[in-house]
């Protein structure tokens, strides 16, 4: 899946826990940068609850520009415990995030309706638990310009919420920004503009930031 819009990220874990019809659910949900870092939480949850019936999860994480989303049952009936979790996170618009969801068996059978609710709750709960930040894409934009024009440009970038993230002082300066990706190219119009086309700004890498 290709990347669009914005998303949120984990700022803080957030756990649950629910018991339903005697059976104890555990939900986790944690940051991960990449499809490794996730695989690896998920067996660390197996680990930490290798007594367990069942250690069910999914995650979504950003891979360049695509998405890459799995999900797994881990021996409930397919489609009731893997696609519930994910379902959960991708409602919130969540990337770069893993859940899992631990069951520990209660001796009664819940059913296909019942497990889908249980770990959509557990899930949820853990959401709910959790502190989420927004992400947007943004776009890195360099220029160098003479000293007397840095005043100007700087009260720019902050006008257009734009952030220094490099510079650069030799007999010039050299400063890298990032902002919306949306506002790029018209910021980069208004510095030749205001500089009297001392100025051209280059484009640089889009980012999610």
């Amino acid at each position: 899946m290709a990347l669009n819009g914005s998303y949120n990220v984990i700022k803080q874990n957030g756990e649950s826990e629910i018991v339903v019809t005697k059976s104890r659910f555990i939900g986790n949900l944690v940051s991960v940068s990449t499809a490794s870092e996730a695989e690896e939480y998920i067996s660390s949850i197996r680990k930490k609850y290798n007594d367990a019936r069942h250690n069910c999860w999914a995650y979504i994480v950003m891979d360049g520009e695509m998405i890459i989303n799995k999900c797994s049952d881990d021996g409930e009936p397919s489609g009731t415990a893997g696609r519930p979790i994910l379902s959960i996170m991708e409602g919130a618009g969540l990337v770069n995030a893993v859940c899992t969801v631990t069951r520990y068996f209660g001796g009664v059978l819940l059913g296909t309706g019942g497990l889908v609710r249980a770990y959509s709750d557990a899930a949820s709960g853990a959401l709910e638990n959790a502190v989420i930040s927004p992400i947007r894409r943004g776009k890195y934009i360099t220029f160098t310009c003479d000293y007397p024009d840095e005043g100007g440009i700087r009260r720019l970038l902050e006008s257009e919420d734009f952030a220094i993230t490099d510079s650069g002082y030799t007999d010039k300066v050299t400063i890298t920004v990032l902002g919306p990706e949306e506002r790029a190219e018209g910021l980069m119009a208004r510095i030749t503009d205001m500089t009297g086309g001392r100025v051209v700004p280059e484009s640089g890498e889009s980012v999610y930031y």
